[in-house]
């Protein structure tokens, strides 16, 4: 069993934050004493305490804050822990630096975002100096990290995953009364790379949809007022449907007919995963890991980003064929229990942690070259 500590910075819950939270319930599951060093009052910190986990809340305010340093410090000093693993790039630096001074078995970044990092010395050493792994959680942002600079050898990819027994597979269809809308919903933070503002556009552009249509955004966000201007200003008000944050989303999953996320960038979606997980078909743009889920005319349609009228179309595509629905959301979820399951995710988590720690110690020779 493994000792592990998580560092996350952020104050918001979004795919990062669950996407770390079910690898470490996953891995505190399966035995290993299981850390988190993270934003104090966020509900990742309430999750982690519910669930047994060990947390340490901290504010880290940026790369060089001397406070969060010697707390840090103190916290290895207590922790020992064999992994260092850092969830957002805030506390790479300052976390690396602090087990320098209380040594770890290995260090570890996850790299969930599709973003290119940022061509200057400070981003080039902290994902290189003392890192031992990167975790890149579709290929799409494996092969973006190499074009960055960093060395395909410190570059592993696992792709996230989800539990299926808390998404019971949806065995018969809709009980639907006749001239019931068809739900297209979409579940995102609201931040500008989501796309969301062409998922107005594209609802403004279908027409006849009133009565035919309801389109629900769950989510919160910085956009939130311009997206919420803009359907007022396209006189989409009775129309689209703003739920609002919720941290258990799979109840508007069971009530949508079609999943869209219209994204400029994504890593790799965990509300895409939990679509598939519903047997939902999905639209979606064609960028970052997306592909890497949904296979275009198989499990849903893949469109180009930014692109209102195409958005549109596929919509429409899916909503006015039911059993090309049905179809690719059963497709969906097949894939996803073949390929993007919790278990496989864990496990090939849990190897890496071992092939690190099990490294052979360098040579004094090596160690000199």
């Amino acid at each position: 069993m493994f000792s592990l500590l998580f560092v996350d910075t952020e104050r918001v819950w979004r795919g990062g934050q669950s996407q770390l939270w079910t690898l470490m319930e996953g891995l505190h599951r399966r035995g290993h004493s299981v850390h988190l060093i993270c934003h104090p009052r966020t509900l990742l910190e309430k999750r982690a305490v519910e669930n047994g986990i060990s947390v340490h809340p901290m504010i880290i305010r940026g790369e060089l804050a001397p406070i969060a340093l010697f707390r840090l410090i103190s916290s290895l000093r207590r922790i020992r822990p064999e992994v260092l693993a850092f969830n957002t790039p805030k506390a790479i630096f300052i976390g690396t630096l602090a087990s320098r001074f209380i040594p770890v078995g290995a260090r570890i970044i996850f790299r969930r975002v599709s973003f290119p990092l940022r061509k200057s010395f400070m981003t080039r050493f902290k994902y290189t100096w003392g890192i031992d792994c990167i975790i890149a959680i579709s290929k799409s942002i494996h092969l973006q990290l190499v074009s960055g600079g960093i060395k395909a050898s410190k570059i592993r990819t696992i792709y996230e995953g989800i539990d299926p027994s808390l998404y019971p597979a949806q065995k018969e269809k809709k009980n639907r009364r006749p001239g019931d809308p068809i739900v297209v919903g979409t579940i995102a933070h609201l931040s500008r790379e989501k796309g969301l503002h062409y998922l107005v556009e594209a609802a403004g552009l279908i027409p006849d949809m009133r009565g035919r249509l309801q389109f629900i955004i769950v989510g919160d966000g910085g956009c939130l007022p311009e997206l919420q201007a803009l359907v007022h200003k396209k006189r989409l008000d009775d129309v689209i449907e703003f739920a609002g944050f919720h941290p258990d989303t799979f109840h508007y999953m069971r009530e949508f007919d079609v999943f869209v996320l219209p994204s400029l960038s994504e890593g790799l979606s965990s509300a895409i995963l939990e679509a598939m997980a519903a047997s939902l078909p999905i639209v979606a743009t064609e960028v970052g890991g997306i592909p890497e889920l949904v296979k275009n005319g198989d499990n849903g349609l893949l469109i180009a980003p930014a692109d209102p009228p195409a958005l549109a179309g596929a919509i429409r595509q899916l909503a006015e064929d039911p059993e090309k629905s049905e179809l690719m959301g059963r497709r969906g979820r097949q894939r996803m229990e073949e390929r993007f399951t919790l278990e496989r995710k864990v496990t090939e988590t849990e190897r890496l942690f071992a092939d690190l720690l099990n490294r052979p110690a360098p040579s004094a020779h090596s160690a000199n070259v």
